[in-house]
């Protein structure tokens, strides 16, 4: 029997490296930068509410939570002093039923007048179409809403 020993592979044989902690900790920050990056582009993608859409939001649940307070700082203040408790209490007794607002949506067509915003507010029974118009300062000039749409 004959002794063989195989030949060492082209190129010599192979150096052992230890892993170096200082690239493994480079590695991780990348990533973890990569990672935050990812959020903050899909979280500007995912299409949050716009400034009018958080005011229709706002004023929306104000007048469905029957809160004339808050829905007077939303409001011009000549209409603040217009607007009746009787006003607010009509719009609670419509949307209030209706249940949580899960979404809303600006959908303002665009031969609307200068300042007039239109959206679709999507609660948990049914959607409503409302129509703002904003003075100057983005307050609420007039507000009126089309009778609910019951989900199927």
């Amino acid at each position: 029997m004959t002794n063989v020993t195989p030949t060492p592979p082209p190129g010599g044989p192979r150096a052992v490296t230890t892993p170096n902690p200082r690239a493994r900790q480079n590695q991780i920050l990348i990533l973890a930068v990569f990672v935050i990056a990812l959020v903050l582009l899909v979280r500007a993608c995912a299409g949050g509410e716009n400034r009018y859409e958080k005011i229709a939001h706002e004023f929306t649940q104000a007048v469905q939570s029957n809160d004339l307070a808050s829905v007077a700082k939303l409001e011009n203040a000549e209409i603040a002093a217009e607007t009746t408790r009787t006003q607010v209490a009509h719009g609670a007794d419509v949307l209030a039923p209706l249940g949580k607002i899960q979404r809303v949506r600006e959908n303002t067509p665009k031969n609307d007048p200068a300042r007039v915003h239109e959206f679709d507010v999507t609660f948990e029974k049914a959607t409503v179409h409302e129509k703002f118009q904003f003075d100057p300062n983005d307050k609420v000039f007039r507000w009126k809403y089309d009778p609910p749409v019951p989900k199927t």
